[in-house]
């Protein structure tokens, strides 16, 4: 990344997968910033199930220096596959070549935590973030509690504390996050002899529900497979008051071949609940406070997107500070992300009554059924979850 600013002092907000990428791509920059990271944790641990990197996000870590195919890190996808409980495809992605990975948030976090903290970054950990104010063009944070309460002040501050970020509205980022209705249960599990090791496999009756089984790790134990079952959360008490062998039974019936994994479910504390929220963001800039990720853009988890565009964010928000300084760089950075987010935002929100819905579904099956046989469909669909120039090509300045 070219810079031709003088070094500036910039804070994060969050140590989750954005202000990680963030952290190292600033660290890295050539402009030598000073970096430092506020981490509400006592220690850095990055919980949540399985995701999908999809291949720009890739390219993207690559060139921060996180290579996690060469690392090892989660396991290669090359196909997303989904059929209905009528047995059509619904959904079907070929990956094949083009270096899609799954990996745990866990074992992402870590290798960017690692890197970052090379890079020369700073975290202070059980330090929360309060407030935020801008003073003569600075932004002053506070940040810790009680004692340890203290107050900072940085060139430009990063919020990237996620989808349900409670300091994007202090600097008119955007509005309060709205948690979608449905959410999922999910959980990891070892399993020997899984035949769909490098898929993305996903079973659907109708709109009501929705299981996935994604490979995150393969090792000698078999394959680590992140499992999704989609459930509304008005439903969840009832879940957890029946027997867990009825719902199992229900898993079973949508999609048998899961055996493995649904056998190693013998209570409801074995499974974890994800709540999904929309982030319609006013801007991603405002004097010098710039949002990345979930906390700038949070969608709905159906084009697989999230840590992937909170790559890009950091590689942008580097590169335009890096370029015009600390004076128009965050507006800089909002220009070249927010219409992109805006829509992939718009498309995530559309898809989502297509698989989190109460309803029978034929029409879904039908339409993307039917799709996929139209000739240059299956292109089409690939295209457009992979043509996302990175920052710096043509149409990113």
């Amino acid at each position: 990344m070219t810079t031709t600013h003088t070094p500036l002092s910039i804070g994060i907000a969050g140590a989750g997968s954005a202000g990680l990428a963030a952290a190292l791509a600033l660290a890295l920059a050539q402009a030598g910033h000073q970096v430092r990271v506020f981490e509400k944790h006592q220690g850095f641990t990055t919980l949540g199930a399985g995701l999908l990197l999809q291949p720009p996000g890739v390219r993207a870590l690559k060139s921060l220096g996180v290579d996690v195919a060469a690392l090892n890190v989660g396991a290669p996808i090359d196909r997303l596959l989904g059929l209905s409980h009528r047995g059509w495809r619904v959904v079907d992605i070929d990956y094949v070549g083009d270096g899609a990975r799954a990996v745990t948030r866990a074992a992402l976090g870590g290798v960017l935590f690692e890197a970052a903290r090379r890079a020369g970054a700073e975290f202070s950990f059980g330090c929360p973030v309060e407030t935020l104010a801008t003073r003569e063009g600075r932004a002053h944070v506070t940040h810790g509690a009680g004692e340890a309460r203290a107050e900072s002040s940085f060139d430009v501050f990063v919020v990237a504390d996620g989808a349900a970020s409670a300091l994007r509205e202090q600097v008119g980022l955007a509005a309060s996050s709205r948690a979608y209705a449905w959410g999922a249960l999910w959980g990891q599990f070892w399993t020997p002899g899984w035949s769909g090791a490098t898929q993305l496999l996903q079973r659907f009756r109708g709109t009501r529900e929705m299981m996935g089984l994604l490979p995150t790790e393969i090792g000698p134990q078999g394959v680590r497979l992140s499992l999704f079952w989609s459930i509304r959360h008005d439903a969840l008490p009832a879940w957890r008051a029946a027997p867990i062998g009825a719902w199992k039974d229900r898993m079973l019936s949508l999609w048998p071949e899961a055996a493995p994994v649904v056998d190693q479910i013998s209570r409801h504390e074995d499974l974890a609940v994800a709540t999904y929220r929309h982030t319609w963001p006013r801007g991603l800039a405002a004097g010098p406070y710039c949002a990345v990720g979930d906390a700038g853009h949070a969608m709905s988890p159906q084009l697989g997107l999230g840590t992937t565009l909170a790559v890009l964010d950091a590689m942008a928000l580097a590169r335009a500070l890096g370029q015009h300084g600390a004076a128009e760089g965050p507006a800089r950075y909002a220009r070249s992300r927010l219409l992109p987010s805006r829509l992939y935002q718009s498309l995530s929100r559309a898809l989502t009554p297509c698989f989190q819905a109460s309803g029978p579904g034929l029409w879904r099956d039908l339409l993307f059924g039917g799709g996929l046989l139209v000739p240059g469909m299956k292109s089409l669909m690939k295209r457009g979850l992979l043509a996302m120039p990175q920052p710096g090509e043509p149409g990113r300045g």
